[in-house]
């Protein structure tokens, strides 16, 4: 199936996810970026993406694999979840 529709969630301590968020859409695309302040607003924010048919969800480096699998136990599987990780950065560890 064609990814079209992505969201990326940014975690940072000074922004608010009502009044920090944006969209890019062309005729074959369309992203939605959201920032936030903790991972419960990212579950928000990601169920939220659901309604507009969001696929893919990227959280930025700013989540740890603990949050990610948050975010994604919180989906249901209704969308894929990654997490971006910095190439010169250890590697994450899998949730136990």
């Amino acid at each position: 199936m064609l990814q079209q529709r992505y969201g990326f969630i940014v975690k940072t301590p000074d922004m608010d996810f009502l009044a920090h968020q944006g969209r890019l859409k062309s005729e074959q695309f369309e992203i939605a970026v959201c920032a936030v302040r903790t991972v419960e607003e990212a579950v928000m924010v990601a169920q939220e993406l659901l309604t507009r048919h969001v696929q893919v969800i990227e959280l930025s480096g700013g989540f740890d694999m603990q949050d990610a699998e948050q975010v994604r136990q919180a989906l249901q599987g209704r969308a894929r979840v990654g997490l971006v990780q910095y190439l010169d950065a250890p590697p994450l560890s899998a949730v136990g």
